[in-house]
């Protein structure tokens, strides 16, 4: 029988950072202050069951030039995540590699090589002795070899940064047009190509599929978002049910990722996004209700352990 896990993500980033415009300058946390009750909302819908999340903490450089210290959401929000773990929650990884030193400066992506490479062994070397991630999630979605392999070095277990089918606009290093929308080890000269022999680090991509916004002339490819108003998520569920029918694997993995501001209720509407926690249970809730009407099995996990259990599954075909 065809088992499912499922794996809903957020990404702790700070409110007005995603959306039509990227603002790299805003500092705002009333999104994740909201998302302290968000466990126990998700528990109280009785259609879904437990649900382990796997949440990508920001830890960077810009925190620690804006805000003084890389760690600090991770410590200002310590007994919040102490709470998750103690609940079967994931804390993972999830920098932005930006450099602004002072508030007036503009915000750069560093994507030089050897440049990101540095940044990322000078935030790890800060943050290793007191934070143990094994799942990484680089910021804007982009990834090229060296910073792949870096993270690999560091001794994490699987990286969730691909988009697959996705490509940035003006010069922006995000490419994953041709990267499987399923868990793969990267080559290592070409991250969106299968490696013929596994590697430490497993690739799990944020799995995308076509949905249509009230802007869009036609379904694009996006991620799965579950902070989607329902009425858009529900089309793209429609298309993913016609797909089960080519669902020959005995194991699938899908992440979801949404932003803590993406359920933040809001005065000003939004065409895209819910704005709100029960419009997220419910698209949750469609996802699951689409699996069992297919005559599938499903299960929520973590990010890391839904990586453990696809490695077990390979080796054991």
């Amino acid at each position: 029988m065809t088992k499912h896990l499922l794996c809903l993500t957020v990404d702790t980033d700070p409110d007005g950072l995603s959306g039509k415009v990227t603002n790299r300058k805003t500092l705002r946390w009333n999104g994740l202050e909201s998302l302290r009750h968000f466990p126990e909302q998700l528990d109280a819908c009785s259609k879904l069951g437990s649900i382990p999340m796997t949440w990508f903490v920001r830890a960077d450089g810009q925190l620690e030039s804006m805000l003084g210290t890389t760690a600090y959401l991770l410590e200002t929000y310590a007994e919040f995540w102490e709470s998750l773990t103690k609940s079967g929650h994931e804390i993972a990884w999830h920098p932005h590699l930006y450099r602004h030193s002072r508030p007036d400066d503009a915000v750069n992506l560093i994507t030089e090589p050897h440049e990101a490479q540095d940044e990322l062994e000078r935030l790890w070397s800060q943050l290793k002795d007191g934070f143990h991630p094994t799942a990484f999630r680089n910021g804007e979605g982009w990834h090229i070899p060296e910073t792949y392999a870096t993270v690999e070095r560091f001794g994490f277990g699987c990286d969730s940064t691909a988009i697959p089918g996705r490509r940035g606009a003006n010069g922006h290093p995000m490419n994953w047009e041709n990267a499987p929308n399923h868990p793969y080890y990267p080559h290592s000269a070409d991250l969106c190509r299968r490696s013929i022999s596994s590697r430490p680090m497993l690739e799990i991509p944020m799995n995308t599929w076509l949905l249509q916004g009230p802007d869009d002339p036609e379904p694009r490819t996006r991620y799965m978002n579950p902070a989607v108003h329902p009425h858009l998520f529900a089309n793209a569920v429609e298309s993913w049910e016609n797909a089960c029918n080519d669902w020959p694997a005995e194991l699938y993995l899908w992440v979801m990722i949404f932003h803590p501001d993406e359920v933040l209720p809001s005065a000003s509407a939004d065409r895209l996004y819910s704005r709100s926690v029960p419009a997220l249970c419910q698209n949750l809730a469609s996802c699951a209700g689409t699996l069992r009407e297919a005559g599938h099995i499903f299960e929520w996990t973590t990010i890391s352990d839904a990586a453990e259990r696809w490695k077990i599954n390979q080796r054991t075909k």
